[in-house]
């Protein structure tokens, strides 16, 4: 990465002839396809706006960027990207645009919105250019896709480039701006797969400068490079007109949009109906439109600082500066008064990897449903009306004949909710798994990604709470955990803060699966252990796998602990000898349970240097810098 001070300089001067053949070669007619630059729109221009001149590259050192940076490869071909980056202070995150440039379809390059980048960074956005194939290379729906995986990369690299993921724009000019309206409004839609599902090429919001939205719109004149981007005439090919026409897609789920325009009609054809859909919807839209402009108007001076403040204000409104509000909430009640009677219901009627967070509020009631939040939802807050009368039950356990399936259900199939997707949070609510004594019975399973238990209740007896999946963060604020044996298990990183673990016999607390290579398992964090009166030998935890990491600080703990503190799990043929790899440390123990000079020796008590390195921000930093606290403030 560098310091820029970009000099512009155009490409050579090339011109391309088409032979475009139709109504299956009975008319063929050679077409000119002339370069579309900063500097030949000023050429065309100059005569009849004297006044005008080339926009110019910033000179400012204001931002930082990364240049020819393959996005994507396909057939050959290396797609790429330049990248600007605002000037950063600590570890920021900012809003992310991805630019579209113009040109039919057929002709153009990144570099004509090179500069407009440059001053969105400035603004504080990171801005993106990406290259595309164009018509001559591969026909519709070729760019689509392109700028779609752009979008999924922008996704995958977030942290790299400091980009806040849930918080991308997408902006393009004439074709780019009908390019960037298509991906806009057909976000992960089945039409434009490409791969990498699990990725969403979602955008939270558009920008359309003079692009049209409708090919099949009485006031459209697109007529040989469309055809020649098509497949075909409008006559000949109707059917792919209207599909790559953004208004056939335009609904409920479109997110904002400005449309900035010359006054030509042409070239916001599809405007109108747009706009009338997305308020009837209650979606944000705005026109500004340049007066007196021609089209390619953002290309030259005066009329690029009116585009480009336009555009800002718009990203600060709907990206930067927006309001924390859900984007949907949804309320449940089992007598048929609020939207649904199930959880599972409210949940599947959420959008696939949707825009921004969906609260969805449970009226007091015992649900007995088992409920799955799969991978493909996530930003969902789950809100009980009331801790100790909003309860989620289910009874399966390992062994039990699944009565779908007819097949015995195991340990890692018998949880009452489990969660797959990810930013998920729960908060004043109980979940409980009634089975005890069958088998593991597992009442919550989790396995996506910045997970949070807030004010939540969580009860069963073996496996209680299954944390699943390496890599997989997931933090407890203020939660009752009770059990049996190993009911706090698996192998992500999790932190238990102000919570309160209940033992119900003499067994094992925790038995973490921390993998090799992860920093850190459970840590338990001004936390306090109880049991009742009859339980009174039980362990902080073993290693259900070589590696295990659990960490207790400044935690109470009740008279039913061993002295031992912990077992490292003998008698276990396949990871024998866990003490040796296991990593079990305290800091500051308290109560009729904390006896540090008689722990077993290969645990450890931390001294206030180590300490140190169990912070929230450092236990939470893989991948990202994400600080649930943060989550738990905003939904208050």
């Amino acid at each position: 990465m560098k310091l820029i001070y970009l000099k512009y300089s155009p490409p050579k001067f090339m011109v391309l002839f088409l032979l475009i053949i139709i109504a299956g070669g009975s008319y063929a007619q050679k077409k000119e396809i002339k370069p579309y630059t900063i500097q030949t729109t000023y050429e065309k221009l100059k005569k009849d706006y004297p006044f005008v001149k080339p926009i110019q590259p910033l000179e400012e050192k204001v931002f930082t960027s990364e240049e020819d940076v393959v996005y994507k490869q396909v057939n050959g071909v290396s797609l790429k990207a330049d990248i600007f980056i605002p000037t950063i202070q600590k570890n920021e995150k900012f809003p992310a645009v991805l630019l579209v440039h113009g040109g039919g379809w057929l002709t153009g390059t990144r570099e004509n919105l090179q500069i407009m980048a440059q001053h969105l960074a400035k603004n504080g956005f990171v801005a993106i250019t990406a290259s595309y194939r164009l018509g001559t290379e591969a026909a519709y729906p070729a760019a689509v896709l392109d700028l779609k995986d752009a979008v999924k990369w922008m996704r995958e690299n977030a942290e790299h480039y400091h980009i806040a993921e849930n918080k991308i724009a997408i902006l393009g000019a004439s074709a780019g701006g009908q390019l960037a309206s298509l991906v806009g409004v057909t976000a992960n839609d089945d039409r434009y797969q490409t791969g990498k599902k699990e990725v969403s090429d979602e955008v939270q919001a558009i920008v359309n400068i003079d692009g049209i939205l409708s090919f099949i719109h009485p006031e459209a004149q697109e007529s040989w490079m469309a055809a020649t981007w098509l497949g075909g005439s409008q006559q000949d090919a109707y059917e792919k007109w209207k599909e790559a026409s953004p208004l056939e897609y335009v609904d409920q789920n479109t997110p904002p949009t400005l449309f900035i325009n010359s006054s030509q009609p042409r070239f916001h054809a599809g405007r109108e109906e747009m706009i009338a859909i997305l308020q009837q919807n209650g979606i944000y839209s705005k026109v500004h439109t340049v007066s007196g402009s021609p089209h390619a108007f953002w290309l030259l001076q005066p009329w690029f600082e009116e585009t480009l403040k336009a555009t800002v204000n718009f990203l600060n409104k709907t990206l930067k500066f927006a309001e924390n509000k859900p984007y949907r909430e949804i309320w449940v009640a089992q007598d048929g008064s609020a939207d649904f009677k199930s959880i599972q219901e409210a949940v599947n009627s959420t959008r696939d990897l949707g825009p921004s967070e969906v609260v969805i509020h449970l009226k007091n009631g015992e649900y007995h449903e088992k409920l799955e939040i799969p991978s493909w939802k996530h930003q969902l807050t789950l809100v009980g009306e009331d801790r100790e009368n909003t309860l989620i039950s289910y009874n399966d356990f390992s062994g039990k004949l699944d009565s779908l399936t007819g097949r015995k259900l195991s340990t890692f199939t018998s949880a009452s909710v489990t969660v797959k997707g990810n930013d998920i949070h729960f908060k004043n609510l109980s979940i409980q798994n009634t089975s005890c004594g069958e088998g593991q019975a597992v009442a919550l399973h989790v396995e996506g990604d910045r997970f949070i238990a807030e004010n939540c209740t969580i009860l069963g007896c073996q496996d209680t709470l299954y944390t699943a999946s390496e890599g997989s963060r997931q933090y407890y604020f203020n939660c009752y955990i009770e059990g049996t044996t190993d009911f706090i298990f698996g192998e992500a990183t999790a932190v238990f803060e102000n919570c309160e673990i209940h033992s119900l016999k003499n067994s094992y607390v925790t038995a973490a699966a921390t993998p090799k290579n992860q920093d850190f398992g459970y840590v338990f964090l001004n936390c306090q252990l109880t049991a009742p009166d009859e339980v009174e030998e039980v362990y902080l935890g073993r290693p259900w796998r070589p590696y295990a990491k659990t960490v207790f600080l400044n935690t109470e703990l009740g008279a039913h602990i061993v002295s031992e503190g912990w077992n490292a799990w003998e008698g276990d043929e396949m990871f024998p000898n866990k003490e040796d790899t296991a990593y079990y440390a305290e800091y500051h123990s308290f109560g009729k349970g904390a006896a540090p000079e008689q722990r077993v020796s290969w645990s450890h008590q931390l001294t206030d240097d180590a300490l140190q390195e169990y912070s929230l921000e450092k236990i939470f930093r893989t991948g990202d810098s994400w600080f649930p606290k943060n989550e738990i403030e905003k939904n208050k």
